[in-house]
């Protein structure tokens, strides 16, 4: 009886092994580490300023090797050869204009510095929107190649400075007035101001879903989405990418208007911001000063 028993439950098991198996999702049953930590990146870009976008490559060939990478599409407003754009790819100490080998070999699971650049002239108009897309490979196989996608738009250059308790909002040393002022939130000690208010002076459209409770925010291809009482974001960059981002406060309603996170909002479209506590002044630089 005892080896009937044991036969009948390790068949029971294995039955339901299986059955687990059908129902997981694909992604956890051939998850892989990705060689990029992100296949999309989005920057506002300023006239006459080089933006850099910096990510890293792994090696996962499991053989030491040199990457190979290629610019394989320049979406510029007048094709690829726009003389308004200027872009490039750089190995952590080499340049190249459209494909190159890197100059060092990487060893397996060593990660190699990489950036692309994007510069508009001063002829680019306001508004533009670019796209590059770039391929990554280890030589020794190609088969983990990886696709990875640069956007940006063109910007007025922006200074905003917001007082809390103060309704002025100045940008580029023009006020204008809100309807209401920036808070601190005191169990989070995060700053809130308008959401309307904040995404207008970062040239961002935005938008309200009523019934999602969820504030839109539209840059170029950048969209993001924050949801009332949700520490949670979600941001869509292109047509292929879409990512969830906690945060440690959600967006709150005072008043019958929306307020969102400031730091949270200005930096996910962008900009650098800066806090002075001593007269409680928040400073917002859109687009962020150029990386050395």
């Amino acid at each position: 009886m005892n080896k009937v028993f044991r036969s009948r439950l390790l068949i029971g098991i294995v039955m339901i092994s299986l059955l687990t198996i059908n129902i997981l999702p694909v992604s956890i049953l051939y998850s892989a580490e990705k060689a990029v930590p992100e296949n999309a990146y989005f920057k506002p870009l300023e006239k006459e300023v080089y933006a850099q976008y910096y990510f890293s490559f792994k090696n996962l060939a499991g053989k030491p090797s040199k990457l190979s990478a290629k610019i394989i599409e320049k979406r510029f407003p007048n094709g690829p050869t726009d003389k308004n754009w200027f872009t490039q790819f750089c190995y952590s100490n080499i340049c190249y204009l459209d494909e190159g080998v890197s100059p060092k070999i990487i060893n397996p699971g060593e990660k190699e510095i990489m950036h692309l650049t994007l510069r508009p002239s001063i002829d680019a108009s306001y508004g533009e929107k670019v796209c590059v897309v770039l391929e990554i490979w280890p030589i020794v196989d190609p088969k983990l190649k990886e696709r990875v996608e640069f956007y940006g738009i063109v910007v007025e250059k922006r200074t905003v400075i917001l007082v809390i308790g103060n309704k002025t909002v100045k940008v580029n040393n023009k006020n204008s007035v809100m309807d209401v002022a920036p808070f601190i939130e005191k169990s989070s000690s995060r700053t809130f101001v308008p959401l309307r208010a904040i995404g207008e002076a970062l040239s961002a459209s935005i938008n309200w879903d009523n019934k999602e409770r969820k504030a839109i925010y539209e840059l170029g291809d950048l969209t993001l989405y924050f949801w009332v009482g949700r520490k949670e974001a979600q941001i869509i960059i292109g047509k292929s990418y879409s990512k969830k981002i906690s945060l440690d406060t959600a967006p709150v309603i005072v008043n019958n208007r929306t307020f969102v996170p400031v730091r949270y909002v200005s930096e996910l479209l962008g900009a650098k911001v800066e806090w002075d506590g001593k007269t409680q002044t928040i400073t917002i630089l859109f687009p962020p000063p150029a990386e050395e």
